[in-house]
């Protein structure tokens, strides 16, 4: 008789913890929901689904689909190959970006879940090879390491750091470019698109370690906050090279802890440079 009320209450449980779930995070249930969704076209790109709100317009429609092919190339070169197969969501109209990116702010946001799934939501200010490339960049680390990995083991400010080596709004994509790549200039240097940082004194990467400190200040703190972790993430990837980042999340598969790797690394590198 006790072991069927434990059962009734596990099973109870069950139930409750995803539907307390999507309470708690509404914009989860209508990522979940987006493909059988009437406002939505579907297609797909290699292992990608894209859906695009029915709201855009032909020459948005064609910009997303190019914007997003330029995307995936530049995750590609950047990682050596790309293995992240987020559902790409995207919302021309504000109302709508709010419904699937809590807050509505900012050009794009990703949603990750505990059992796998991942969704970037871009907005009215998303359709940009540089937005989707760095919200591509946050799945590509979630995939390859895993939600409960990237919660309790990665820093926000790499997390947010490591996506502006590809988002050129803010980096000089010759961080890590090779110097024969065919579009790595055009973007930054011809249309000077980076984005002025306000003048204050930078953060520490201590203040930078969760979303809550990351986000959690005012506009020009959040953006003094990028700038932080954009200028150390480049500055190790100077050092450690490309293929720094895919040796890094192969260690914390291997169970590394982040930090003494991430250190590890840029010494293994100095001292084989010395030598």
């Amino acid at each position: 008789m006790r072991g069927n009320v434990f059962v009734r209450y596990g099973l109870l449980l069950l139930v409750a913890l995803p539907i307390s779930f999507l309470v708690l995070y509404p914009q989860v249930f209508w990522c979940l929901t987006v493909r059988s969704s009437a406002d939505f076209r579907s297609f797909t790109s290699g292992s990608n689904s894209l859906n695009v709100h029915r709201a855009a317009t032909a020459k948005q429609l064609r910009q997303f689909r190019q914007h997003t092919q330029a995307a995936f190339d530049r995750i590609r070169r950047f990682w050596g190959d790309r293995r992240g197969q987020a559902i790409l969501i995207y919302c021309p109209v504000q109302s709508d970006y709010e419904r699937y990116c809590a807050g509505g702010e900012g050009a794009g946001c990703s949603v990750g879940t505990p059992w796998g799934t991942s969704y970037l939501i871009l907005g009215p200010e998303g359709n940009s090879t540089d937005v989707i490339a760095h919200e591509l960049c946050h799945d590509e680390l979630f995939t390859r390491i895993g939600w409960w990995r990237v919660k309790r083991q990665i820093p926000q400010w790499f997390n947010e750091g490591l996506a502006l080596m590809v988002d050129y709004r803010f980096s000089n994509p010759a961080v890590w470019e090779q110097p024969d790549s065919t579009d790595q200039a055009p973007s930054f240097s011809e249309e000077n698109t980076t984005l002025p940082f306000p003048q204050r004194p930078l953060l520490t990467l201590t203040e930078l370690e969760t979303t809550r400190d990351f986000f959690g200040g005012d506009y020009t703190h959040t953006m003094l906050a990028y700038q932080t972790a954009a200028d150390e993430v480049a500055r190790w990837l100077a050092v450690v090279g490309r293929e720094g980042v895919p040796a890094l999340t192969d260690a914390i598969n291997a169970g590394q802890e982040f930090s003494e790797t991430y250190r590890q690394l840029e010494r293994n590198k100095r001292e084989g440079i010395d030598k």
